[in-house]
């Protein structure tokens, strides 16, 4: 009976060592479940402060480059970019600036900008249609400031070779701001952009703006060159021809001048014209008294063309624009000594009974400018 309950006390114990055993294992399993839920705390795994790097744009010269000329070619250039660029690469290091561009214009590349070609003061360009023109005019305004001649040697070669009128005219304003007395080789490169066929068949804006190499060389023989483009059929052409030859009338008097009347054909066509350009003659000067003189004598000119030249000689009119080289005139009223100078000429050549024919147009001359 002992061993029985014995038997069966022992059996009762091992179930409860067992159930205890199982409901321990079942409590870690448990903790274990709701600790792996936990987030971790390591190194490895703890929360990151989320990341707010901006990057950097890169301002160098040859980045700014890089990314206007990728702009250009994918249309993708909004309003403003273009006057941006021109102010940031003309702020930035200028050796790095100058050498980015050199480069540039070295590759061939190109792209159009969708600008036309505008001159600003001083003869800076405020539009340029290509991307090479932009680069030729920075180059120049830099080279110009610091005194440098990358931008004529780049220049001199571009006017080896027809690139086009656009860019022959900057090179040729870049040559003349760095070496303004190389007359010879100017007056030279200046005639072959005038009757490069091509050019003068389809004239750009760079093709007419680069006649004012000639008025700044005061060439009095570009007259001839000038003439068959006064006479021609395009109007815009004989415009751009004849302010031309009336500002260089107007910088260099006496030559032209003399070149008219020494080469009497010039002009023939347009006498009017040409009475515009003997019109800005000042006579307090003897030699240009004496070629206004030589002028009214002549057979060859109407008295209707004289008469409209006395006509106008007290006002000459002028051409005030901003352009590559020259500077406009002052916008000043007649200096006196002019005007007194006019009816002093005037007056002699009625005493004298000098020009018979011209005596009405004379007098009205004598009458207004008299004091």
């Amino acid at each position: 009976m002992k061993n029985s309950r014995f038997a069966g006390l022992l059996t009762v114990v091992i179930l409860l060592f067992a159930v205890g055993f199982w409901l321990g294992k079942k409590r870690q399993q448990t903790t274990a479940g709701k600790i792996s839920d936990r987030p971790e705390t390591s190194a490895s795994t703890a929360p990151q402060a989320k990341s707010h790097t901006v990057a950097v744009l890169n301002h160098s010269p040859a980045a700014l480059l890089a990314r206007l000329f990728d702009k250009l070619r994918s249309g993708d250039i909004a309003p403003g970019e273009l006057d941006a660029f021109r102010r940031e690469l003309l702020d930035a290091d200028p050796a790095l600036a100058i050498v980015t561009m050199v480069k540039f214009l070295a590759t061939g590349q190109d792209a159009l900008t969708g600008e036309s070609f505008i001159v600003g003061k001083d003869g800076e360009l405020t539009g340029t249609p290509t991307m090479r023109a932009l680069m030729l005019d920075l180059l120049g305004r830099l080279c110009k400031q610091t005194r440098t001649d990358e931008a004529a040697t780049v220049s001199r070669a571009l006017l080896e070779k027809k690139t086009s009128a656009d860019e022959w005219a900057l090179a040729l304003r870049n040559v003349a701001w760095s070496t303004p007395n190389d007359r010879t080789f100017l007056a030279a490169k200046t005639r072959e952009l005038i009757h490069h066929e091509p050019w003068r068949q389809q004239p750009s804006g760079g093709y007419y703006e680069a006649f004012d190499v000639a008025v700044y060389l005061r060439d009095a023989s570009f007259v001839s060159d000038f003439s068959p483009l006064v006479q021609g059929e395009d109007k815009n052409l004989q415009r751009s021809a004849a302010v031309a030859l009336d500002r260089l009338a107007e910088m260099a008097p006496l030559d032209v001048m003399n070149y008219l009347n020494t080469n009497p054909a010039e002009l023939a066509a347009k006498p009017f014209l040409r009475a515009d350009y003997f019109s800005k003659a000042d006579l307090t000067q003897p030699p240009q008294r004496a070629a206004m003189e030589t002028y009214l004598a002549r057979p060859d000119v109407a008295n209707a063309e004289k008469s409209k030249m006395l006509a106008v000689l007290t006002s000459p009119g002028s051409f005030a624009s901003d352009t590559l080289l020259t500077t406009p005139p002052p916008a000043d009223d007649e200096p006196p000594q002019r005007a007194a100078s006019l009816h002093q000429a005037a007056t002699d050549w009625l005493k004298t009974n000098r020009f018979p024919t011209l005596t009405k147009p004379l007098l009205e001359l004598l009458s207004s400018t008299a004091q």
